[in-house]
Order: C-alpha cells, then sequence, then structure tokens
C-alpha cells in the first residue's frame, strides 16, 4: 500500500520551493520582452521549468497517476511528433543525478532563505507590511564563510524583504545586548539543589562566552559545571531603532525608522497594489494600457503622487495620471486617508 505520509510532506516542500522561489523569482524572466535582447535567458528559464514540470511528474506518477498523466500530455506528448513514449506510465523512472548537486550552492540557498525568512517573520511581528520599504538589514554572524555567502546575494534579499541595503557583520554588540538565564528543564535534574548556584553563574556569562554557546561549543562555569546551549535560555534586546531575531548563531536586525520618503515609497507601493486590485476586477489583460484619474485631500498621498509617479505609472501600465479635484470613480482607504480613483482603457 501506499505510504502517504512519508510521500506528501517532500512533495509539498519541493512544490513550494518551485512555485515560491523559482517560479516567483523568475518572474522577470518569464515576461522579458524580445527588444530587452533576453530571449536566450528567457528560453533558458522556460526550458529548466519544463524539465522540472516533466521530471517531477514522472516521480510523483505512482501517486497521482490521473493528474500527473494529464500534465504530461500537454507538455511532453502534445509537443512531439510521435516519438517517445505514449504515457508517464511508459517513462523510464527518474534516478537521480549527484553530479548535478553543488553542496556550497545548497548551503549558501539555504542561509539565504533563513535570513529572508527571519526578515519575514520580523516585519509580521512589528506590523511592517512587505510594501512599506525599511532603511537597512543587517545580517550577523561569526563565521566569514555565513557571511560572504550572505553578501553575494544581497541584491535578493533587498528584493525579497524590501529593505535598501543589506550590510554583515560579525559583530552582534552594536545591535544588541545577549542576556542568559538557566534552562531549568536541563540543569534541574543534574544539579539539584545546586542549581540555584549555577543559574547564578549563567547569568553573569559575558557576551563571548555567549556567543561560544551559540558556535555549538560546551563551556565550564566557574564553579566546574559544563554546559552546552541545551542548557542556557539565551535572548537579545534590541537596541532603540532596531528590531532583531535569531535563528542559533544567525542574527537578522532591521533598522524599522521611517523617513518621509521611505513613507511615500510604502504608500506609492500601496497604491499599485489597489489599481492592480481593480485591474484584476475588470478582467483587464496583462498588457491594457490604462488612464488613471485620481483626487485626494490626503497630502502624504499626494506627495505619493508627486515623488513615485513613474514608478506608479510603469507598475500599473497608465500612459497617464491625472490629478482632479473630485473624481467619479472607485474609493480606496489607505490607512485614514482616502483615495478615489478612475481607471479607463486606453
Amino acid at each position: 500500500g501506499y505510504y502517504l505520509y512519508n510521500v506528501i510532506p517532500p512533495m509539498i516542500d519541493f512544490i513550494d520551493d518551485l512555485t515560491n522561489w523559482y517560479i516567483r523569482r523568475s518572474r522577470r524572466r518569464f515576461w522579458r520582452q524580445r527588444e530587452s535582447g533576453g530571449d536566450g535567458d528567457k528560453l533558458a528559464a522556460f526550458a529548466t521549468l519544463h524539465e522540472v514540470l516533466v521530471t517531477f511528474g514522472k516521480v510523483i506518477a505512482p501517486v497521482l497517476p490521473f493528474i500527473t498523466e494529464e500534465i504530461y500530455q500537454d507538455l511532453a506528448v502534445a509537443h512531439r511528433s510521435g516519438r517517445g513514449p505514449a504515457s508517464i506510465h511508459h517513462e523510464e523512472y527518474p534516478e537521480s543525478r549527484a553530479s548535478l548537486i553543488v553542496p556550497t550552492l545548497e548551503d549558501t540557498m539555504s542561509t539565504v532563505r533563513t535570513v529572508v525568512g527571519l526578515g519575514r517573520s520580523l516585519r509580521v511581528a512589528n506590523d511592517l507590511p512587505i510594501r512599506q520599504p525599511l532603511a537597512a538589514l543587517t545580517v550577523v554572524h561569526r563565521d566569514p564563510v555565513v557571511l560572504e555567502a550572505i553578501a553575494s546575494h544581497t541584491e535578493l534579499i533587498v528584493d525579497e524583504l524590501n529593505v535598501k541595503q543589506v550590510t554583515t557583520s560579525s559583530d552582534e554588540a552594536a545591535l544588541v545586548t545577549l542576556h542568559a538565564k538557566a534552562n531549568f528543564k536541563t540543569l534541574g535534574p543534574r544539579f539539584g539543589k545546586d542549581v540555584k548556584q549555577v543559574a547564578e553563574e549563567v547569568a553573569g556569562l559575558d557576551s563571548d562566552t555567549l556567543h561560544d554557546l551559540l558556535d555549538g561549543h560546551a563551556v565550564t562555569l566557574p564553579g566546574g559545571a559544563e554546559l552546552t546551549a541545551d542548557d542556557v535560555v539565551i535572548s537579545r534586546q534590541a537596541h532603540d531603532g532596531v528590531i532583531v531575531t535569531a535563528d542559533g548563531p544567525l542574527s537578522v536586525a532591521i533598522d524599522c525608522t521611517l523617513t518621509p520618503s521611505l513613507r511615500s515609497e510604502g504608500l506609492a507601493r500601496e497604491i499599485v497594489n489597489r489599481v492592480q486590485a481593480i485591474r484584476r476586477d475588470r478582467d483587464l489583460h496583462v498588457t491594457d494600457r490604462i488612464r488613471l484619474t485620481w483626487a485626494t485631500g490626503d497630502d502624504e498621498i499626494a506627495t505619493a503622487f508627486d515623488e513615485f509617479a513613474d514608478y506608479i505609472a510603469g507598475e500599473v501600465l497608465s500612459t497617464e495620471l491625472v490629478r482632479l479635484d473630485t473624481v467619479d470613480g472607485t474609493d480606496l482607504e489607505i490607512g485614514a486617508a482616502v483615495l478615489t480613483v478612475s481607471v479607463d482603457v486606453e
């Protein structure tokens, strides 16, 4: 029989990787115009996706025989002239090719994705929508190999987390203060009545010792007790204007100070999002050009239109942005303000 509880989780993980990373990150490659000279890269992106979908279909065909057959007919059989198997179930089952695995690349991307995940969790926890640009993100780790991996992908992190710059550092002290408490679940059974003394010594550990624990090293307390990271609960107190989270020895800090310029850009992104929703509701084609007419009594929204007119027009495919005192259109609530827009197809 099928042991689906062993099969489904890795399938879902792979589909998430494919859709939320490869496909989403490659959207610009898929939509690249011929005049931009990007045909080669565009075709490579589609060829890679085709290879992945067909191969993945073969892998999961025994579990999902009918849907994989339909996909195979569309992707493989329909585009060849009689050559090859007529059904996915006549194909050879794929074998892994270890020669295609690049461990350093996978380690690098795993680290980058951890940083992105930590950054997103910071935004959610502090009510900072992803459409609101932020000034800077700092990644802290004591391993220079990790920092080099991050530094080689700062553009991706900037794009994913909507920050203006990404920096790396091996010194966490400039961003946070480390504090330690005893983990009584592990220390209590070991030290019994002496656990209070051990807890006091844990609370007095300095930053270097705490970093040694985070790096996976054991440390010896003044009283002779030997501890590992499991015996200590380490917390980080962020300095003013900074929010911080961590995953073991990897810390991510975001400067959450909002300047007027950052606020305006955030509003511009929100305006784009709302107008795009109107385009979708009206079933406009992705290439349809529009004329956007708008009115508002809010100075910040007006400033966003003034400062980011080219960005707004480009994103919503508007040939013209026209401000009027009043507009017969759709009222959009943006924060406490109201923006009225009218979308007319050119």
